[in-house]
């Protein structure tokens, strides 16, 4: 809903126009009123229902004209009536299977998983910071591997908190290594800013972490890009009085040093093909006990990306649709940045036609067992969440993102037991079809009317 005042001032507007009232029927003038009484601040959408922090928003559900593009609803699982599969089980179990024999765990960028899904890496946004020990105990406990984003060790702190109420990034690592047992492990991310501090050679270095990472728990993610705003860098508003601290890391919008919070942004990042592979070269011989994953935007190169990742031995790369985004993605990159989730999915699919076998994620708008289940048999080894686990956890805490994992995994086990398989290794495309003739033809599966 719109501030009291603004949404008096736009009705005002509108009344004013009123004598133009056929030809502006269809014309964005709030849009536009909104842009002329906020300037910049319009760019991001939060201003147009809350401030930022308070609200988790994303293309398609706040946005007018973002919704412009097909989703993974266009799909639908297709059970079959003879179940070979179902028979195989009923013979091993010397009893009729139910959907609770489905096995779900898996193997996912060289960490074992209770579940084919991730908590993808968060980074140090007010909401993503408040939720995020919740979210890393919950993670820890359901046994599924748990992301940590960009600028959180900059911003919040490596060892010691440096902001008020928010845990510094060793207090989240803890928080989810001293919580698991056997299953799951943690990624983390450095951005250039976090690269100044050293922040993989700190984690690497850490006396508390050396154990977890002689027993594999520990990952680093490159992160190239995210769905909400690929090619661009991260934005947050801080507090002014942190300006100082991080000047010599971020950029800034120095305009708004009189006012309470201020707009950083940092960069994102440069890549070749040549960068990218020696990167991780790089990695491997300097971090050889750690897991190597590549975070991607909606990025046309994509199945490049993943070529370079399989041959020079990445254990995974996540493929991020659009349809996600945080109140600090701008309404034009929602709109018009890169491609969406299904598009991610036809990249995975011909990657596995090329034969790679590298663990491949998908990310973007992906919330229930059927949206894992549907990725899966399209050739993604897992799902890649993340503003999920933010609702699950601000509605509920820790116990939120528990209950959240478990109606997943049943949700994931009915599905993959009514296409007659007991394993969600087995799903594959014959399991799926498209509702849309283009859907079918780009994914290269049935289609449902045919």
């Amino acid at each position: 809903m719109l501030p009291a005042r603004l949404a008096v001032l736009l009705r005002g507007l509108f009344f004013a126009l009123t004598g133009y009232k056929e030809f502006l029927s269809e014309y964005p003038v709030g849009e536009i009123s909104f842009r002329a009484l906020r300037g910049k601040d319009a760019v991001y959408p939060f201003g147009l229902i809350s401030s930022y922090g308070t609200a988790v928003l994303g293309s398609g559900i706040y946005v007018k004209g973002c919704p412009r593009f097909k989703t993974l609803d266009s799909v639908v699982l297709m059970p079959p009536a003879f179940t070979p599969k179902r028979l195989a089980k009923a013979a091993e179990l010397l009893r009729e299977p139910s959907f609770m024999d489905v096995k779900t765990e898996t193997i996912i960028g060289g960490f074992p998983s209770a579940l084919p899904i991730v908590v993808g890496s968060m980074g140090s946004t007010h909401i993503a910071s408040k939720t995020a020990l919740a979210i890393s105990r919950a993670a820890a406990k359901s046994g599924v591997v748990y992301g940590i984003g960009e600028n959180v060790a900059t911003v919040r702190g490596y060892s010691r908190r440096l902001t008020k109420g928010h845990p510094s990034l060793k207090e989240r690592l803890l928080a989810y290594l001293s919580n698991m047992d056997k299953k799951g492990g943690v990624i983390i991310q450095q951005s250039i800013e976090d690269a100044y501090d050293e922040l993989w050679n700190k984690v690497y270095s850490d006396r508390d972490i050396e154990p977890y990472i002689e027993e594999g728990k520990i990952g680093f993610e490159i992160k190239i890009g995210q769905g909400a705003k690929p090619g661009l860098g991260g934005v947050i508003k801080i507090p002014r009085e942190q300006v100082e601290r991080l000047r010599a890391k971020y950029k800034f919008d120095e305009s708004e040093l009189s006012k309470k919070y201020v707009t950083r942004y940092s960069v994102p990042g440069t890549f070749t093909a040549e960068i990218l592979a020696g990167t991780i070269r790089f990695m491997k011989t300097a971090y050889p006990r750690a897991k190597i994953w590549i975070k991607l935007g909606p990025f046309r190169d994509a199945l490049d990306v993943i070529r370079i990742a399989s041959e020079e031995g990445a254990d995974a790369v996540v493929i991020d649709g659009k349809e996600g985004g945080t109140g600090m993605a701008p309404t034009a990159a929602m709109k018009d940045l890169g491609y969406p989730t299904l598009v991610g999915l036809k990249v995975i699919r011909q990657a596995r036609e090329e034969g790679h076998k590298i663990s491949l994620l998908i990310a973007g708008r992906l919330y229930d067992g059927g949206h894992v289940v549907k990725s899966l048999s399209l050739g993604a080894t897992a799902a890649y969440m993340a503003r999920p686990f933010l609702i699950a956890a601000l509605a509920r805490g820790e116990k939120g993102v528990e209950n959240y994992v478990e109606s997943l995994k049943v949700e994931i086990q009915m599905l993959v037991s009514a296409l007659g398989k007991y394993d969600v290794a087995d799903v594959g495309p014959e399991d799926v079809a498209a509702l849309d003739r283009d859907v079918a033809e780009m994914l290269k599966i049935a289609y449902v009317y045919s």
